[in-house]
């Protein structure tokens, strides 16, 4: 199915301003129609006040959405939403039925996270939508963000240890036109499965990807998933990854059991795309 419908929650500071330049690239991925939103918390603001600030956030958020609307290749829809930002922007998601979801996040270490939070990773965590993120770092040094956006797969890496979510992460690959992908590489990292088997499981997959239209590149390295995985990404320059998401749970969990589509999130050095 086509990446068609995309929501990009934002803050309203300037460090949010080049997520939207960064969606701006993503018309070629196929996406048409972007719902920008941005929530306000409701908790201990009076009437009046609540009222203001709700205004204030509209004429911001338009503001900040200008030069997207601007691109007559995507349609762009504005939302004000109350309450807790992570419970209304996932009801959100649920409203509009979007495709992906679009974060700018920080690349948090753990212990900022457990003691100061973070909205994006707090989304992803739930592990309810198709997510693709890019680290404000990343946004911050790119001549043109739109360009980052636009290169997602000209050097695409789907990574997959073969379960179900790995799986869904090989499919999701094709929901963008086959022209916009360049060089494939479906990475592996050997665990628990045998080489031979891997390499087996592997050239299906090239099989697959073929009958799509698409040449792709069997990778099996060793060791640490997560290392591995962020080592061949820097050693080929990937411009995208795309990785399943089999799990959810709170930030305690993420570090018991190494996530490894957390550790992405963080440290890699191209936009990540987390199937569930």
């Amino acid at each position: 199915m086509a990446i068609s419908t995309m929501l990009v929650p934002v803050s309203l500071d300037d460090t949010d301003a080049k997520v939207l330049q960064f969606v701006r690239g993503l018309s070629v991925q196929s996406v048409k129609h972007v719902v920008v939103a941005t929530a306000v918390r409701e908790t201990g603001l009076e009437a009046p006040v609540f009222a203001a600030e709700v205004d204030r956030a509209r004429e911001r958020l338009a503001a900040m959405a200008a030069p997207l609307r601007d691109d007559p290749g995507i349609e762009v829809e504005l939302r004000v939403v109350t309450g807790d930002p992570t419970d209304a922007i996932l009801a959100l998601v649920q409203q509009t039925g979007v495709d992906v979801l679009c974060l700018g996040t920080q690349g948090k270490s753990l212990a900022h996270y457990l003691f100061r939070g973070s909205i994006s990773e707090d989304i992803f965590s739930s592990g309810r939508v198709r997510t693709m993120a890019v680290r404000h770092e990343m946004l911050e040094t790119a001549e043109d963000p739109a360009e980052l956006a636009r290169a997602f797969a000209r050097r695409l890496v789907v990574a997959t240890d073969f379960s179900d979510a790995a799986e869904r992460a090989f499919l999701s690959a094709f929901d963008r036109p086959a022209e916009a992908i360049g060089e494939l590489h479906l990475l592996h990292v050997v665990d628990d499965v045998s080489e031979i088997e891997a390499r087996e499981r592997l050239r299906e997959l090239e099989e697959r990807a073929v009958e799509r239209g698409v040449k792709a590149t069997a990778v099996l390295r060793s060791g640490d998933p997560a290392q591995a995985t962020l080592e061949f990404l820097s050693q080929i320059d990937a411009t995208g990854v795309i990785i399943g998401q089999s799990g959810q749970g709170g930030a305690l969990k993420q570090f018991m059991f190494g996530w490894v589509p957390l550790r992405l999130l963080r440290e890699a050095p191209c936009p990540v795309v987390v199937q569930p």
